[in-house]
């Protein structure tokens, strides 16, 4: 059996386990769970005290930046940058989270690795999809950052919460009844305290 092992940073190591027998097995990712948690876990309490993700999707990346500090000022402490915002990263991202260190601000619509990958190198402390993406859910498991991957059925918060997702966004869920869905699937999932409604 081969190990190889893989830092992520310099909390955390993530190992994967491949047996050299045939038939060849799936690589296994085993994490650590040490300050990569506590960082996840910070940023989930703190969307759950915010009680609101504020979103922002802007023409321009002046406007975005205007939007968000203005946000910001008027007492938003948890702000998604949706990717479609020009300049996300390398602009509106990284120049508020100089700003404001200590604010929640994550990237929305995030549906691939790469753009994941360049949201957490910008600062992202959370990123949104509008469905699970799961080689960013596999990734986000020794990560520093919160995956919040959108689901619509029960079928989907279920399998979202399996994969390991700590709180999902419900989307669209202005189609599908709004607060009287999320009531009724809450419901379901009673033990369960990670719906995030988002219309």
């Amino acid at each position: 059996m081969a190990i190889t092992s893989l830092n992520h940073s310099s909390m955390c190591s993530c190992t994967w386990l491949q047996s050299s027998a045939p038939p060849p097995l799936p690589p296994l990712r085993v994490c650590c769970y040490s300050s990569t948690q506590l960082s996840v876990h910070k940023t989930l309490t703190h969307i759950h005290s915010s009680g609101v993700i504020a979103s922002l999707r802007a023409n321009s990346a002046e406007l975005a930046l205007k939007a968000a500090r203005d946000a910001l000022s008027g007492g938003i402490s948890v702000l998604e940058i949706v990717m479609s915002t020009p300049g996300v990263f390398e602009v509106v991202l990284q120049q508020l989270v100089q700003e404001h260190p200590a604010t929640t601000l994550g990237v929305g619509t995030v549906l691939n690795v790469e753009d994941a990958k360049n949201a957490i190198n910008a600062g992202a402390k959370f990123l949104m999809s509008p469905a699970m993406v799961k080689d960013i859910m596999v990734d986000a498991q020794c990560g520093e950052v919160l995956y919040i991957p959108g689901v619509m059925t029960p079928t989907e918060i279920l399998s979202a919460y399996d994969s390991g997702a700590k709180i999902v966004k419900v989307y669209p869920v202005s189609a599908l009844g709004g607060i009287r869905y999320i009531l009724h699937s809450r419901g379901l999932f009673i033990t369960s305290q990670w719906l995030l409604l988002r219309a």
